[in-house]
């Protein structure tokens, strides 16, 4: 049974997450401050997980206690969640976590054995029995919470917080990928696309950079410079991921189930709004976009049907433009109702990963990208958000995300390739795309990060 507190707290979320972090160890913020009344109307913070929950290498871990994981973690998972018919919409307790791209390894035929250079688990969640709600729409502050009640353990943090983080400083960065070597890769991709082997691939890059201090006044300023529908701050001893997603994997509310996996189609933003609308027009316009955008929709589509009712996928809304600070692309959305017997469960694991950040058809496509990125993504391309316990879940794609483990971070991005790909080209949109996060480390650290990757 859920218990509902009204608080008379004036702090943000993002301060309230600040405080928890001095005293805890494994604590999450999740917000937006961008897209869709539904979504935006709530943020959540939540600390000190009941169960810490770890998925490396077939071995299923909570808190600290290790079992063979079998054919479907995600089962397991969802027994450690357990179920309940609360009517609260959006996150009233639950797994909080991330799925890294190697998941998918449990689900599909693909290599194992790729170099490991992030260091970070296939799936990671915390389990938490109560959850700060913002709701932005009405303006109130309420803490949720099954069983016992942490309020005073929640006060006395906020009371003795110093919201002073200790100031963030990143050097040493670095990418793993030159131009060159990069548009090498985007030259064998286009030859597997000719022989017929795939008809589009998304190949990616990574920026390692040491740092020391606090993240948090990173995520504050990547918040300011890149506002997103999702916005995201999970942290878990020494592992945390960060980000602002423009991109929704998955959404079940109910029966319900969304997703706007099928973001394709890029354009910077012009300097003025006349520019602005001539790159907009021009995306539109765009053959090989449109072509790639409409391809990625068909495969969200057949994915979403995998757990739908007969008759129910639905594209209520196909090929509009959404506009982020750095970028624009085209996006669709697919809309179906669960079947009878699936849930949440089944309809991440039916569209993990998503084909935005991998390509069609998606095993192949993955399996080539094993052959040329030749190491483990981790979180990037994988997903990040929550599976409630009365059924909801919501999930954007770990995107425009900076995961780092102990002082060492990591930003990846990816272009979607295709059979007239120009590699300059798709190389340069890597770029535009990891701008944002490279600018809320500090305008020097971005241009020392560009400058160590030609």
């Amino acid at each position: 049974m859920i218990h509902e507190e009204r608080l008379a707290m004036s702090i943000s979320p993002v301060d309230l997450f600040s405080a928890v972090c001095e005293r805890c160890d494994k604590a999450f913020l999740l917000e937006s401050s961008d897209g869709p009344q539904k979504l935006a109307r709530f943020s959540f913070v939540g600390f000190e997980p009941a169960k810490h929950i770890v998925l490396k290498e077939g071995k299923f871990s909570v808190n600290g206690k290790e079992r063979e994981a079998g054919k479907n973690p995600l089962a397991m998972l969802k027994a450690e969640v357990g179920t309940d018919d609360d009517p609260h919409a959006g996150l009233t307790g639950g797994a909080v976590g991330y799925f890294s791209y190697e998941y998918t390894r449990y689900l599909e035929a693909l290599k194992t054995d790729l170099a490991d250079e992030t260091g970070f688990p296939d799936f990671e969640f915390g389990i938490f029995e109560d959850v700060v709600v913002f709701d932005h729409h009405e303006g109130a502050v309420r803490y949720l919470h099954r069983g016992e009640s942490r309020l005073e353990r929640l006060k006395e943090m906020v009371m003795g917080a110093s919201f002073s983080p200790e100031p963030m400083q990143m050097y040493n960065s670095k990418c793993n990928t030159s131009r060159e070597k990069f548009c090498q890769n985007v030259e064998q991709a286009k030859k597997m696309i000719e022989a017929g082997e795939i008809f589009q691939v998304v190949l990616s890059k990574r920026y390692d950079v040491k740092y020391s201090g606090s993240l948090v006044p990173f995520y504050k300023k990547l918040k300011a410079i890149n506002p997103s529908p999702y916005l995201y701050f999970l942290k878990f001893g020494e592992r945390q991921v960060i980000g602002s997603s423009p991109e929704n994997l998955v959404r079940v509310e109910g029966r319900e189930i969304t997703s706007f996996a099928t973001l394709a189609g890029t354009r910077e933003r012009g300097k003025d709004v006349q520019e602005d609308a001539k790159l907009e027009k021009e995306l539109l316009m765009d053959e090989k976009e449109r072509a790639e955008h409409l391809m990625l929709v068909d495969l969200t589509r057949n994915d979403v049907g995998k757990v739908a009712a007969a008759g129910s996928v639905q594209v209520p809304k196909l090929m509009e433009v959404h506009k982020f600070s750095h970028v624009q692309h085209i996006a669709s959305q697919v809309s179906a109702t669960l079947a009878e017997g699936k849930d949440a469960y089944d309809a991440l694991a039916s569209i993990l990963p998503a084909g935005t950040v991998s390509g069609a058809p998606k095993v192949r496509a993955m399996q080539i990208i094993d052959e040329l990125e030749g190491a483990r993504r981790g979180p990037y391309a994988g997903a990040v958000g929550y599976f409630s316990a009365n059924g909801n879940a919501d999930f954007a794609i770990s995107i425009r995300t900076l995961f780092a483990n102990g002082k060492k971070a990591f930003i990846q991005t990816g272009a979607g390739i295709v059979y007239d790909s120009v590699p300059d080209k798709e190389f340069d949109e890597t770029e535009n795309k990891a701008k944002a996060l490279l600018h809320a480390m500090g305008e020097d650290r971005y241009e020392a990060a560009i400058a160590g990757k030609r």
